[in-house]
């Protein structure tokens, strides 16, 4: 029913939304401060530039996923020369909106545009944060709307893959920063952004056990259960993948940032954080489909 590559859209196009949002979000913030520096300003702004680059990207090819997975990709302008009043039609839109506006966002702030105002910049970002929000909580729609699968149609499903996806997107923010020149100059809105992601983590665990105990009530969903938590089947990648090593460890780091105020390059535990988003949704998609 849903192939690899829909699951890499899932990830590829919640993550590329997920670092849009972040983005978005912290440069409409950084710039209404009157106390930021030269230098702060500078940093953030090579920052900025490489977050919508790599944001645009992961969303031409969650894009490119969709299209591959319709084998005839030219049928797929149907959908915006014909739309309907349906789910696949608003995710459509949404992933081209996402598209067009985090392509203006990294053009805008990569190169040298004169002609592209200060105004149309925040404009720009503003709508960015709106298509964005859709595009996360849209991976999860895409999913749960599916009734015929009872382990999908789950209320708890679309907030799961948003906060999935507006944490993988945080991490993946996290990833980047080492690479920009003066990033310590950012420090103390580094260490914010660590307490969001900490509260992020937090709702996104109780999400999930949210959506395993509403499953466990569904006794259609039982044989997708079995499956999702069998040890010599997906149990390994959901529990230790998603639940221990996507969650539980960049929970603690992120607690112990957050408590100490001292921030830790943790590389490796960002990646941790950002492959649990793509575990859980193979891990939710294949079980459903058994």
């Amino acid at each position: 029913m849903l192939g690899t590559l829909v699951v890499l859209y899932l990830f590829l196009g919640g993550c590329g939304a997920g670092v849009m949002f972040v983005t978005a979000a912290w440069s409409l913030a950084f710039h209404r401060t009157r106390t930021r520096t030269q230098e702060q300003t500078a940093a953030f702004g090579d920052l900025k530039a490489r977050c919508y680059g790599i944001g645009f990207v992961m969303l031409c090819l969650a894009a490119l996923c969709l299209l591959l997975d319709l084998g005839r990709p030219e049928l797929a302008f149907l959908l915006f020369t014909r739309p309907t009043l349906s789910i696949l039609s608003f995710g459509s839109f949404t992933l081209l909106a996402s598209i067009l506006v985090s392509g203006f966002l990294a053009v805008a702030n990569l190169m040298y545009v004169p002609f592209v105002r200060a105004g149309a910049r925040k404009a720009a970002e503003a709508a960015c944060l709106a298509v964005s929000l859709c595009m996360m909580v849209y991976t999860g729609v895409y999913v749960g709307w599916i009734e015929a699968v009872a382990l999908w149609n789950n209320a708890a499903t679309p907030a799961l893959f948003a906060l999935s996806s507006l944490s993988a997107g945080i991490s993946t923010v996290f990833v980047i920063a080492p690479f920009v020149r003066d990033a310590t100059r950012l420090s103390g809105w580094m260490l914010l952004l660590h307490r969001v992601h900490l509260a992020v983590l937090v709702l996104e665990l109780v999400m999930l056990a949210g959506f395993v105990a509403f499953e466990f009530s569904n006794p259609f969903a039982h044989e997708s259960l079995a499956i999702l938590f069998d040890p010599s089947g997906l149990g390994s990648w959901f529990v230790v993948g998603l639940v221990g090593l996507g969650l539980l460890v960049p929970l603690a780091v992120e607690a112990f940032v957050t408590a100490t105020k001292r921030l830790v390059r943790a590389l490796p535990v960002d990646l941790l954080c950002i492959a649990g988003g793509l575990v859980l949704r193979f891990c939710v998609v294949w079980s459903g489909m058994h």
